[in-house]
């Protein structure tokens, strides 16, 4: 009798985790191990928003070739560079400080269209819109399609780009995820400016 207890207390027990890990996976969790490519509204794996040009060459061992580093007017610019095994694109502004002389380039953008970058619960290339919603529902969103220039004056909403913005509780920062032909086809990390 004891044995046959002890049978049905495993039985119990089995079943019961066995019933938890099925509806972990049919809710769509996608969760993943934080990897060096795990992107979030604060940047993609060690390289963050706010980082200075200088910050950026030490970390990456490499010197940024800045188009518009001798224009001291240029507000922007951007770099394309491998972080690890993955293409990004920084994008940087231009910050002063109190002696308006120096003016340092600060990372306010970065993007990716690598398969290997993903969020903290599994999402990147290829996922669809639904999917985003669902995953971000408790999260302040805009979305919309992108707008394209058609001439010199005109711009129009694009039939196949479209945008979905997540953003944080501070509203400084945002994840956003670019679709084409209703698919994810890059990630980007971004600071949002004030007005």
């Amino acid at each position: 009798m004891r044995s046959l207890f002890i049978i049905l207390f495993l039985g119990v027990a089995l079943f019961s985790c066995n019933s938890k890990k099925k509806q972990s996976n049919s809710k769509g969790d996608k969760k993943t191990e934080t990897t060096p490519y795990a992107i979030s509204k604060d940047g993609i794996g060690e390289l963050k928003i706010g980082m200075t040009q200088a910050e950026l060459e030490k970390l990456l061992n490499q010197k940024l070739a800045m188009k518009h580093a001798a224009d001291m007017e240029a507000w922007g610019d951007t770099v394309m560079v491998k972080y690890k095994e993955i293409e990004v694109s920084l994008y940087f502004e231009r910050q002063y400080n109190e002696d308006e002389s120096v003016k340092i380039m600060q990372l306010s953008a970065i993007e990716t269209s690598s398969p290997l970058c993903k969020t903290e619960n599994g999402l990147g290339i290829g996922d669809e819109r639904a999917t985003i919603l669902s995953a971000y529902e408790d999260n302040p969103i805009d979305m919309g399609p992108q707008y394209e220039q058609v001439n010199d004056s005109t711009w129009s909403p694009s039939k196949t780009k479209y945008h979905i913005n997540v953003k944080d509780d501070k509203w400084d920062r945002q994840l956003t995820f670019l679709l084409v032909n209703k698919k994810v086809a890059s990630l980007q990390a971004t600071i949002i400016m004030g007005d």
